[in-house]
């Protein structure tokens, strides 16, 4: 048997990647509950504006989401096509609830373009994309299979911890106000008290 044979194999058998998927989503619970106290010691700055938040709920949705993912991947004794199809169902789940949340957002507050913005919408949509095309690899018996979602786990891993980093610091960012000068008090008795009238008197 050669090795490409042995690989494409392996794509299609959950139990070859038990040990892949154990430590993916112990990572992803672990970042979710860190995130989570990350965001709760920031938890002023959040309330500040609706894009942060925005943006603190589907991180922590997708990690979630992820960890859920992978748990799936380890329940023994389902066939290839009911993997499959859970597959596709939550990838459409977050596809849809991250789509929405981001529309709501948007018509309340637009984000700023930067290429910090545009990094993380295209790699949010590789991640995916490969999930998708994992349940559809799987159910049709063709392609890569498991290797699309284990790659599209470490991709949003990576991403999210690039996330939460970012709106940490742009969270931080808001509470950076500048300083003025203090505005000069009033003495008692108002200004005829200050010594308005002409000196040497």
């Amino acid at each position: 048997m050669t090795l490409p044979t042995v690989a494409l194999a392996q794509a299609y058998d959950p139990a070859s990647w038990r040990t892949f998927f154990t430590l993916a989503g112990t990572a992803a619970a672990t970042l979710t509950g860190l995130f989570f106290l990350a965001f709760s010691l920031r938890l002023q700055e959040l309330q500040q504006s609706v894009l942060l938040r925005a943006r603190a709920r589907y991180l922590l949705t997708w990690l979630v989401m992820i960890a859920i993912g992978s748990a799936i991947v380890l329940i023994p004794g389902q066939s290839r096509a009911v993997l499959a199809a859970e597959i596709l169902v939550l990838s459409a789940g977050c596809v849809a609830y991250t789509s929405w949340s981001l529309i709501r957002t948007t018509r309340l507050e637009l984000p700023q373009f930067s290429p910090d913005l545009i990094a993380r919408w295209s790699g949010m949509a590789a991640t995916w994309l490969l999930s998708i095309g994992s349940g559809v690899s799987l159910l049709v018996g063709h392609g890569g299979g498991l290797y699309y979602l284990a790659f599209a786990v470490l991709l949003g891993i990576a991403l999210e911890v690039a996330a939460a980093w970012s709106l940490v610091v742009s969270a931080g960012l808001t509470t950076v106000m500048p300083r003025t000068a203090p505005a000069a008090e009033t003495p008692p008795g108002g200004p005829s008290a200050a010594g308005d009238g002409p000196p040497g008197r």
